[in-house]
């Protein structure tokens, strides 16, 4: 397919997901401790920090969301047009760092509890080694009983 296709299908007619997914945004070293992530998808009401651009150091919480263009519009940051009145400033989201998560949507506080998939990784590779050295052991065993039953079945006595 021609590159111009291909972006369109991803930007342009991308499904709910996918835009979900560009909406996203890194959160602050504390929260990473706390859920063992690395970014979230920004939500209205979120705290947040602008870290590049015209903007930098400003913080906030959230106002609007344009899935459309993947911006975030600030409270507080407004801008003065020629006539006189304010309109809202949208932001980029990869401009911006998490600093405090809305937690009233229960949805989202399940998702941020959940695992990594690293450490469901782990954990199953754990797992396994568990239940190789299981089988090995039972394979021993196995192997110590037949020899126990040949030895019983030649001299009619148990050892």
């Amino acid at each position: 397919m021609k590159p111009t296709k291909i972006r369109n299908q991803r930007i342009y007619r991308a499904t709910n997901q996918t835009t979900n997914k560009q909406i996203c945004a890194p959160i602050s070293k504390d929260l990473r401790k706390k859920y063992s992530r690395r970014s979230i998808r920004i939500m209205i009401n979120d705290t947040v920090k602008v870290i590049r651009g015209e903007y930098n150091g400003l913080t906030g919480k959230v106002a609007k969301i344009s899935l459309e263009n993947n911006t975030v519009a600030i409270e507080g940051n407004k801008k003065e047009k020629l006539k006189g009145e304010k309109i809202d400033v949208y932001i980029h989201s990869t401009n911006m760092i998490i600093t405090s998560l809305n937690t009233d949507d229960k949805w989202r506080l399940k998702i941020l509890e959940k695992k990594p998939k690293s450490e469901i990784r782990s954990m199953k590779d754990e797992a396994k080694k568990k239940d190789d050295v299981k089988s090995a052991a039972k394979k021993k065993d196995g192997v110590k009983s037949a020899a126990k039953k040949k030895d019983i079945s030649k001299n009619g006595v148990k050892k």
